[in-house]
């Protein structure tokens, strides 16, 4: 009995069943979801690099992706610690947060110089056209007639030196009326091409009453209808005729002003008999 009684109880045997059963052994906890400051900062990150690219708009990609920043450095810290999951993602949205800002400074950076550039072009530009001016005041002083007042036949308007060299009377316009051909030499005073139409504004009177301008069917000898809007280079000097439908036989008045010089303080001006 004495051999029986010493014997060895086996794993599960009546010993195990009187609470002495080993301990279980727990699971490690697993990581819990993805991580939301993550999702939130790769979210805010490329709004930020997409906006980074516009003018003015990316104020609000700085502000982005400062906030994605943020979000991405609380995801990274958590992942790293194992409570979420998502550690690729986190720095993704690292990643994109910095370019968002980076990009953003860059742009408005340019953005400023180029500023900068122009409004130092303008300036001396300014400053070229002030010292052209003040050179050019003594010259003013001896053509100070121009833009002022009445000149008889030939003188000079603002941007051009006019001569109304004749008025004949010419063929009948498409409806049969009588007309008169006018025949000015104008010399372009501008810096840049241009034409007649563009700078001066003539009109022909009778009875004090304006004239209507002319439309031939067939051009009568003497007149170019195109001379009207050629265009000369600065400082050259050029022909136009234009034609007039005449009232009676009464004389004329030809006037030239500037063309938009509404007050007609220069005018070049001559009556001729027809």
């Amino acid at each position: 009995m004495s051999e029986f009684n010493n014997a060895p109880i086996p794993n599960g045997g009546p010993a195990a069943t009187n609470g002495m059963r080993p301990a279980p052994i727990m699971p490690s906890p697993a990581p819990q979801g993805t991580t939301v400051c993550g999702i939130v900062g790769v979210v805010f990150g490329a709004l930020g690099l997409v906006l980074s690219f516009i003018p003015i708009i990316n104020n609000i990609a700085a502000i982005f992706g400062l906030v994605g920043a943020v979000l991405a450095i609380v995801a990274i810290v958590g992942t790293f610690r194992g409570k979420k999951r998502g550690k690729a993602l986190s720095i993704v949205a690292a990643v994109l947060s910095v370019l968002a800002i980076v990009i953003t400074l860059a742009m408005q950076s340019a953005a400023s110089k180029a500023l900068d550039d122009i409004t130092g072009t303008s300036t001396s530009q300014s400053s070229s056209a002030d010292a052209d001016k003040d050179a050019k005041t003594d010259d003013s002083t001896k053509t100070d007639t121009k833009a002022k007042g009445e000149q008889d036949m030939e003188g000079d308007l603002t941007d051009m030196h006019v001569k109304i060299v004749s008025a004949v009377r010419s063929g009948n316009d498409y409806n049969n009326q009588p007309t008169v051909l006018v025949t000015y030499e104008w010399t372009n005073n501008t810096d840049k091409n241009n034409s007649f139409a563009v700078l001066a504004n003539p009109k022909v009177f009778q009875n004090g009453q304006e004239l209507d301008t002319a439309m031939y069917l067939d051009n009568p000898e003497g007149y170019d209808s195109g001379s009207y809007l050629s265009e000369l280079q600065p400082g050259a000097t050029g022909t136009v005729t234009l034609g007039y439908v005449l009232k009676d036989d009464s004389e004329i008045t030809v006037d030239v002003t500037n063309l938009l010089d509404f007050s007609d303080t220069a005018k070049v001006t001559y009556k001729f008999a027809i």
